[in-house]
């Protein structure tokens, strides 16, 4: 199967300046939405490497379509939008994690950086996702302390951890097709990698902790 980005060039393109950035990654950049400040917009980082700054959002926009065709709960997981077109070229337009107050949430790293989070508290939030990614066989291919963000919590429920990034494949090859059509095989390898993505990642909260 071929995973294609929708042409947007019939779009108003957006102006995303630097004001509105809210993230960088190796090969993409997040900005908050120009007009909906409730939505953020991932583009390509470098124009020069397009196709490969574009697999993750590709895999993204497939994965959460899939995953809302199968009607599983995006309690971990940020929602899609659909592509918009953007000055830097088309971008994904995805849910932004925010705080009561209209902040964008704290990432697991900010979250511990900050004592917001405690050791104890990490162990009960991942367990947490564990069951959900496990129950609705959801591929987490990159658990770390930058891909998870903390929605916050209220008077009846407890903060939760919310993967923005690292989730679905890395690339949109043909094991991406698998985990989409093999529910068996996507849980099976949630759960074979899961202990050895949490011992790395627990390496990375005790250096943020020390």
């Amino acid at each position: 199967m071929t995973y294609l980005i929708p042409d947007v060039s019939d779009q108003a393109a957006l102006e995303l300046d630097n004001s509105l950035r809210i993230g960088r990654g190796n090969k993409r950049d997040c900005y908050v939405h120009p007009n909906d400040a409730g939505q953020c917009i991932k583009v390509a980082r470098h124009p020069e490497r397009y196709a490969e700054c574009q697999e993750q959002s590709i895999v993204e926009w497939f994965y959460l379509n899939h995953l809302k065709e199968r009607h599983v709960p995006l309690t971990h997981v940020v929602d899609c939008y659909g592509w918009v077109n953007t000055r830097q070229g088309p971008g994904l337009a995805l849910e932004r994690v925010q705080e009561d107050d209209g902040r964008s949430a704290l990432t697991l790293r900010e979250a511990l950086h900050k004592g917001q989070v405690s050791r104890s508290q990490l162990v009960r939030m991942l367990a947490v996702l564990k069951h959900w990614a496990t129950r609705y066989s959801v591929v987490i291919s990159d658990l770390n302390t930058d891909n998870l963000m903390v929605r916050p919590g209220d008077d009846d429920n407890d903060a939760i951890l919310v993967l923005v990034d690292g989730f679905g494949s890395r690339k949109p090859d043909w094991k991406f097709t698998l985990y989409q059509r093999c529910l068996p095989f996507s849980r099976i390898k949630t759960q074979r990698q899961w202990k050895r993505q949490e011992v790395t990642l627990f390496d990375t909260v005790d250096e943020i902790c020390a």
